[in-house]
């Protein structure tokens, strides 16, 4: 068998999972507990691909004219709250490489839907395909670093959301916050991004008979570990492309903008968990626009030993999915990082115990603005660290002022959502 030199550093550095006893019982109330002043109608089911009936990931579902919406999980599968007052509006179901699709919400029933979605692909015709070599797109998109993203540090604002739920409907932790994020110049290798919390807020749903707490390492900095146009680790970096077979998988449109979709699944041959995905390069400058991955099945049965860092002895934990989304958007001439994912779906055992339990972990962040001029690199002791707990950390910068009406945290509605109730705040911040 071959050896192999790969280290697996993306697994390491974009999730860490400490599994403890839970010790600690907070009242907060959970969403369930709230009481809610609108009532709603809650309509659940799959977003499926119409072709070959496989999920599809990270697909939105929004009630058309309004800010309300969700996303679909690493299953497809979504839950929607409507207010009755939007009781005659539309649902829409959209994502990139498909067409979007709308239905009344009279026309969908209470307990479950399929929804199925037609791809909407550009074929390349015959005669390109033939001359396209994936690997070479890929190794020049990397040469074409420094033409694309930017050769100057910038100041970023974010908007973070971190959740931790337990089955599909019990939320055990969420944690939000505004975010300065120090972003270092694409050509300098040695210059390392920086997070620091400007605001944050957290509700803690654990009770007395919960067996686990589940916490995230590293938080907001993981996010940005995805920026892959600046640490490609396992997934960009020249001496993993021996290890991956590739594809051209047609053309596809983002944000009016035509791209090859390249596919790309570890070989058989690796005996090591690596990803599954597809990278989306621009055509006419071959930027990274998009790349959307997840653990490949193949050898994810492996990947417990990589993202989990601590447990107790007695529980045997299964990596079922971890899912992970990247997105640039064209800016002035450039290409700069606009929004990233992670997703992450685990199954626990006790020993000795007849039931499982399954935990989700979420996190993504938002760009809201970025900033050339005034650029001020936080110092090291500010910054939020790699062996940081978000969920632990941001207490110190909770300000019920900052946050005013909107002080109670909705798990449930899109991260779009929740930086449209404060977009005035994040405004005066970067003010």
């Amino acid at each position: 068998m071959k050896r192999y030199s790969i280290t697996c550093k993306m697994f390491f550095f974009i999730l860490l999972v400490t599994i403890q006893q839970a010790i600690s019982y907070s009242r907060n109330l959970s969403p369930s507990e709230q009481n809610d002043t609108v009532t709603f109608l809650k309509l659940a089911g799959e977003v499926i691909n119409a072709k070959n009936k496989q999920p599809i990931i990270f697909a939105s579902v929004f009630i058309e004219g309004t800010h309300i919406g969700t996303v679909t999980n690493t299953e497809g599968r979504f839950l929607l709250k409507v207010p009755t007052a939007y009781a005659d509006h539309k649902i829409g179901f959209s994502c990139m490489g498909y067409k979007q699709k709308f239905m009344s919400v009279s026309s969908l029933k209470d307990n479950y839907n399929t929804i199925p979605l037609v791809p909407d692909i550009i074929p390349i015709p015959a005669v390109i395909v033939h001359n396209l070599d994936p690997v070479m797109l890929l190794k020049q998109a990397m040469k074409n670093i420094s033409a694309n993203y930017s050769n100057h540090p910038a100041m970023m604002t974010a908007f973070y959301r971190e959740t931790v739920k337990k089955g599909s409907f019990k939320y055990l932790s969420v944690g939000e916050a505004v975010l300065d994020i120090y972003k270092a110049s694409y050509t300098n290798n040695l210059g390392l991004d920086r997070v620091s919390v400007y605001k944050g807020r957290k509700a803690i749903y654990v009770k007395r008979e919960d067996t686990l707490m589940v916490k995230l390492q590293g938080g907001p900095v993981t996010a940005f570990y995805l920026d892959l146009a600046k640490t490609p680790g396992d997934i960009l970096s020249a001496y993993v492309f021996d290890y991956y077979d590739y594809s051209i998988g047609g053309q596809v449109k983002i944000d009016g903008r035509t791209t090859y979709a390249i596919h790309f699944d570890q070989k058989d041959t690796v005996t090591i968990p690596l990803y599954r995905g597809t990278i989306y390069l621009d055509t006419s400058s071959l930027a990274i626009v998009q790349v959307e991955y997840e653990i490949s099945p193949k050898q994810i049965d492996q990947a417990a030993k990589y993202l989990i860092l601590k447990k107790p002895a007695r529980l045997h934990v299964d990596v079922l999915s971890a899912a992970y989304l990247v997105k640039y958007r064209f800016l002035d001439g450039k290409w700069v990082l606009n929004y990233m994912r992670l997703e992450n779906r685990f199954r626990t055992k006790w020993t000795k115990k007849l039931f499982r339990s399954h935990y989700t972990i979420l996190s993504e962040a938002v760009v809201t603005d970025i900033d050339y001029n005034n650029v001020k690199k936080p110092k090291y002791r500010e910054s939020f660290k790699w062996h940081d707990i978000f969920t632990e950390e941001v207490s110190t910068f909770e300000d019920p002022d900052f946050w005013g009406p909107n002080n109670v945290i909705q798990p449930e509605e899109s991260i779009q959502t929740a930086i449209q109730k404060i977009s005035r705040k994040l405004k005066r911040h970067e003010e």
